[in-house]
Formats: C-alpha cells, structure tokens, sequence
C-alpha cells in the first residue's frame, strides 16, 4: 500500500488531489492519503516521527491555522518524498532551497491540469 500526506488547507484543492489520488488507484493499488490542513497538525506528524512512514509528501505552503507547513516539515522528512505544490513560484522556490526536488505548480484556474501534473509527478518518484 503507497501512503499520501496531503499538507493542504484549501478544501476545493483537497478535492482535486482526492480525486487524482483514486485515479492513480487504478495503476498503482490501494492508496492511503492522509489529509492535514493545520501546521499544528503536521509538527505533530512531524515531531512523532509518524512523517517518515509516508512514501509521498504533498507539501503547500501555508495551513490553515497560519503556520507554514514547510516549517512544520521541512529538514524531518525524507526531501525525496516532497513533491512542493503551493501556487506561489517563491514558496516552491524556497522548498527546492531546502532539499525538495519535485514541484508541481498549484494552478486555481485550471486544477484538472495541477491534478494530471500532479499524478505525472508522483508516478515518475515511485517509479512507475
């Protein structure tokens, strides 16, 4: 089973990336996605050591409490699994600074496109 951390506060952007993560079920198997959408939330993953049992990060930047998930994140977890999706080309930016190597630009008006991006990005990190 492939598990999905999902650091997102915009429920319309959740949406989306749900959708994509049961389209990719149908290549890659069963899918555990595990949505946070507060920076508290993500320390907590973070600090407990839980973040490292996820095979892919979908990492925005800001939650919805304020905090800034690359804070909460960002030097705990494995670089390798981040895939970087703020809309915001600084904040995409500053997570390739720290190690990220994948990025998959948030696009509002067109989230059919981010989501196929998206699913593109995660099959070629877990190599299918």
């Amino acid at each position: 089973m492939i598990r999905i951390l999902v650091l997102e506060d915009n429920p319309k952007v959740i949406e989306v990336i749900m959708s994509g993560v049961r389209e990719l079920e149908q290549d890659l198997g069963k899918i555990k996605a595990v949505v946070v959408s507060k920076g508290e939330e993500a320390e907590d993953l973070a600090d407990s050591n839980k973040i490292g049992k996820f095979d892919v990060i979908l990492l925005d930047c800001i939650s919805a409490d304020g905090k800034t998930f690359h804070q909460a994140v960002l030097g705990k977890a494995d670089s390798q699994k981040i895939i970087a999706i703020s809309n915001t080309v600084v904040y995409n930016k500053m997570a390739e600074e720290e190690g990220v190597l994948r990025t998959v630009q948030k696009n509002y008006y067109d989230l059919i496109g981010f989501k196929n991006n998206l699913k593109k990005e995660i099959k070629i990190m877990l190599n299918f």
